[in-house]
């Protein structure tokens, strides 16, 4: 199966024409049919762990190409050469894996030049023309080379941006994000300079793309990139949309001294359509994959410590109030470090680090830190970082905070080796001028570079507070660690991850008949949104509303009158509906219609009035409400009170597991207090199936009646609703959309010589 890649170096419908192919992966699955993911782990030489690179997916492209853009301005001459041989010897290593090759160059002025071919020897030799000169200032016309290679690419490609210049051509990089995403390329930037001082627009564009940027200040390293490619080819082209995302990783890698492995993991076989829904003669039946994304990663990144590097000299007293305050907020919302380490250092430098995975005593030993002495600028961080990571555990993430050199940084050798040794990774929070060029030699940059971290430099200490909520989020899992954002404009954009999964519908489709001489068959694959059109969807049951119409509970019964048609006019799900009020005395009052302007009016006449002790006549209203219900129904209880009629609770489960209803509780009040409620509607819930939701506020029943809706429209399960809100703020929603394959005839002249 053909992947694309856009190789790019440098100093509303989607349609895809797509050859069905059968994946070899899926012939145990009796429908040969299946989706899964792939892994692929090296053990390489000098390397004491193992590189894993995991298959992004993407199995949804077919044939697509590779691309190449050159900057060959006048600063790209050193490195030029390199860039054509490399170019030249991947794609003769890769001929036939591709559909084709694509090779673009702009200079400043800018001038488009792309050359495709499928020959890799017509492709080559473009490559000999290559020259590198002209341009003179340092911005170049990148975003105008990334859009014309990029138009002639199919969907899934890879750009690889090798650059030392930024770009100058800013106002045309909206347009180029869109076309990147719309086609999801990926854009991977190899820095070979200090992109003029600038650069956020990569940064940018590589976060939404999910890309990496690789800072390689030695311009030989392109060749390593270029490897990379030529030797894992061969395992897959979606290995190469899934590179390592530290030049470690791919300098170790790319050299071919790596023993490598795949392994399949999460196979699920696609099973055919069931028989209860037959196509009909005429019809064939088809598989459509729909795309479902939920916020946070598939699976999370589990760390080993996470450490605060701190310098307590006299300048960083907002650093470390910072820390102060908000460390708490991270560690109650951590989920993927083990524990936690805190080091300080100072002029003289002196041991202080601690390592505990009990927050009260990481708190405390932070509310001791205070800033002083110091005075000269260089400071003794490579101590502390070292102190830091001997104490943390493998896999580990270290936060450097200071504003201030290394007055020790002839131990970067020690330190560096240690970082690697413990594959952990270091940020730099730098709140300062690191004391000038005169001082600072980039050993924090250095650090940072070898171990797969980075170094942020904020222009005001006061934005300490927002490094620390992202690492608080970050923690929490929504953000990921494998980059860190360089500036705060970028870190503001970033976008939190997704976990995207494939939902499988089976349609019938009209067979289509053989097209007439000349003419040949196409199949294109397009982005509808819509319902459908698949097996109908059988209706089951009645969707009941029960409510408590006590003094109390006028903001619930609002909030039902004021959302019940919406649910009732997207229903795809129900036959009809119920609504059974309750008061104290218990006076029975329910009504069964599929008639939606019935049901509007008698939840019209709903107001709240009686009451005054806390327990309601709960129970009976559930009762006469299921015994309305057709089978197979889903009731909803909103109510802030305990049951009076609790002893009624054995007899009204019995009915409802009979009857197969599950019973949801929207609890909007405390159930009149653990003295009061003895646990009748969890017991309720948990014998029908359904389950109790709790809200803090009666202001947030919209929100609930939201989810309903959604259900009974079919975009989501009933049996997802969660027990908060927080949880359901959280939730997945199908959106509606899906890939659809279109068949036609299309005349096939234009193939002929």
């Amino acid at each position: 199966m053909k992947a694309s890649a856009l190789i790019l170096i440098v100093g509303s419908a989607l349609v895809l024409q797509v050859a069905a192919q059968l994946d070899p992966v899926c012939d145990s699955c009796p429908s040969k049919n299946c989706t899964y993911d792939k892994r692929l782990s090296c053990s390489c030489t000098g390397l004491n762990r193992t590189i894993e690179i995991v298959d992004p997916g993407d199995r949804e492209y077919f044939n697509v190409s590779l691309g190449f853009v050159v900057d060959n301005t006048g600063s790209m001459r050193t490195e030029i050469a390199s860039v054509k041989s490399s170019i030249q010897a991947v794609v003769t290593a890769t001929s036939g894996i591709f559909d084709k090759y694509v090779i673009g160059t702009y200079n400043d002025p800018y001038v488009a030049n792309v050359f495709e071919s499928t020959d890799a020897s017509a492709i080559n030799s473009f490559v000999s023309t290559i020259n590198a000169n002209a341009g003179g200032d340092c911005p170049e016309m990148a975003m105008h080379g990334i859009r014309d290679v990029a138009d002639r690419l199919s969907p899934g490609s890879v750009i690889f941006l090798f650059t030392d210049a930024s770009s100058k051509d800013l106002a045309l990089e909206p347009d180029v994000k869109a076309l990147l995403e719309s086609k999801n390329i990926r854009l991977n930037v190899m820095a070979t300079g200090n992109l003029c001082g600038m650069g956020a627009e990569f940064s940018r564009l590589t976060t939404a793309t999910n890309g990496t940027i690789y800072r390689t200040p030695d311009k030989s390293d392109v060749d390593f990139v270029m490897n990379y490619i030529k030797n894992f080819a061969k395992y897959g082209i979606r290995f190469i949309r899934g590179m390592p995302t530290t030049l470690e990783d791919l300098k170790a890698i790319a050299d071919g001294n790596c023993s490598c492995k795949t392994s399949i993991e999460n196979l699920v076989c696609i099973e055919p359509p069931t028989k209860s829904c037959p196509c009909p003669e005429g019809f064939e039946h088809i598989v459509v994959k729909k795309k479902v994304c939920v916020p946070g990663p598939c699976k999370k990144h589990k760390y080993g410590s996470l450490g605060f590097v701190i310098d307590n000299t006299g300048s960083m007293a907002a650093e470390i109030f910072a820390v102060r305050a908000h460390i708490a907020n991270i560690m109650a919302n951590n989920t993927v470090f083990k524990d936690y380490v805190v080091a300080t250092f100072g002029d003289p430098y002196k041991k202080n680090v601690i390592r505990s995975s009990d927050e009260s005593v990481i708190q405390s030993f932070v509310n001791s830190i205070s800033p002083s002495a110091g005075g000269d600028c260089p400071e003794f961080a490579m101590s502390g970082i070292e102190d830091a990571a001997k104490k943390a555990r493998k896999n580990s993430v270290l936060v450097l905070f200071t504003d201030a050199a290394a007055k020790d940084a002839s131990k970067l050798a020690a330190v560096k080796a240690l970082l690697l040794a413990k594959n952990t990774k270091l940020f730099v929070i730098a709140t300062g001028t690191f004391c000038g060029s005169g001082v600072y030699k980039g050993e924090f940059d250095d650090l940072a570079a070898a171990s797969g971290g980075d170094v942020m430099t904020l222009t005001a200490k006061s934005s300490v507070s927002e490094i620390l909520d992202f690492l608080a989020l970050a923690a929490a899992g929504k953000y990921s660690l494998r980059s860190f954002p360089r500036c705060l404009d970028d870190m503001r954009k970033m976008k939190p991850e997704r976990c995207c999964k494939w939902v499988i519908h089976h349609k019938c489709k009209p067979i289509e008949p053989s097209c007439p001489l000349g003419y040949k068959r196409v199949t294109m694959r397009n982005k509808v949104c819509g319902s459908p059109n698949g097996c109908p969807r059988k209706r089951v049951g009645s969707l009941g509303f029960i409510i408590d119409d006590t003094g109390s509970m006028g903001a619930e019964i609002f909030a039902v009158r004021t959302h019940i048609s919406a649910i009732m006019a997207n229903n795809t799900v129900f036959k009809d509906y119920v609504v059974s009020r309750y008061g104290d005395p218990y006076v029975k009052n329910v009504i069964r219609s599929s008639d939606a302007s019935a049901i509007q009016s008698f939840v019209n006449a709903i107001g709240p009035s009686g009451g005054g002790d806390c327990p309601e006549y709960a129970m009976s209203a559930i009762e006469d409400a299921a015994k309305e219900a057709l089978e197979n129904s889903v009731l909803i209880l909103f109510t802030d009170a305990a049951a009076k009629d609790a002893n009624m609770s054995a007899d009204v489960a019995a009915l409802l597991v009979s009857k197969k209803i599950k019973l949801y509780v929207i609890g909007t009040g405390q159930f009149c207090g653990p003295r009061v409620y003895k646990g009748e509607y969890d017991y309720l819930a948990a014998a029908s199936g359904g389950s109790v939701m709790k809200l803090t506020a009666k202001t947030s029943v919209g929100e609930v009646l939201n989810f309903i809706g959604l259900a009974a429209s079919g975009m989501t399960s009933f049996d997802s609703l969660p027990s908060t809100l927080e949880g359901l703020h959280g939730m997945p929603y199908q959106d509606n959309c899906w890939i659809e394959e279109i068949s036609t005839c299309m005349c096939d002249c234009y193939d002929r010589p």
